[in-house]
């Protein structure tokens, strides 16, 4: 009897599908992080999302040159280098997901070029209105920026509107306000999920 149960036990296993193994990131591997649905992230979900089941409003560059791995993203604190595990454990902290997406081999030769720009840009502050300058970078602009002389990724126009509704939320209204200016509708400029959604880049997976 014990052996009849074994042998089901390990008939049954092998038709289970196999769990698949969390994406390990590499130099030159973007991370996205999901958004919330409130707030600025919120905000930025209702304006750019593509998929209502997983959108982004964060991107970092992977840069493995060492070894202890490390990303390179600007987020409120600035420019700057951060570690792997430090940047994966903020993402968790606020109970967000960590999507792994790679570029495809055509545009992989663009990676170390990308890294070395993206290290002369660390140290600039925060570029919280979105409206694109040289002396201070938000994610997506920072990630397109690094890769620009490849022309990996490009510039668009930017949207404020509701993707729903097409009107313009009070958000972004109340949000330039108060920095005394119009919203940008219609500037270049880039956002997470038109990044992600770029035909060189393949999604991997959630890092778990």
């Amino acid at each position: 009897m014990r052996t009849c149960l074994l042998s089901f036990a390990l008939l049954l296993a092998s038709l289970l599908p196999a769990h698949a193994a969390s994406p390990q990131p590499r130099s030159g591997d973007l991370l996205f992080v999901t958004a919330a649905h409130a707030g600025l992230s919120g905000a930025i979900h209702d304006a750019t999302a593509r998929s209502a089941a997983e959108s982004f409003d964060h991107v970092a560059l992977v840069a493995d040159e060492g070894e202890v791995p490390v990303v390179l993203h600007a987020d409120e604190k600035g420019s700057r280098e951060q570690t792997l595990q430090s940047f994966l454990s903020d993402a968790r902290g606020k109970q967000r997901t960590v999507v792994l997406y790679r570029l495809k081999p055509g545009q992989r030769a663009a990676i170390p070029a990308a890294i070395a720009k993206a290290r002369t840009l660390l140290g600039r502050p925060y570029n919280a209105t979105y409206v694109q300058d040289e002396d201070s970078y938000y994610c997506s602009d920072f990630i397109e920026r690094a890769f620009r002389a490849q022309q990996v990724f490009a510039t668009q126009p930017m949207n404020f509107r509701n993707l729903q509704t097409g009107e313009m939320p009070a958000y972004w209204v109340d949000f330039y306000r108060r920095k005394g200016m119009a919203v940008p509708q219609g500037a270049p400029g880039t956002n997470p999920n038109d990044m992600a959604a770029a035909p060189v880049l393949e999604r991997l997976g959630v890092i778990e």
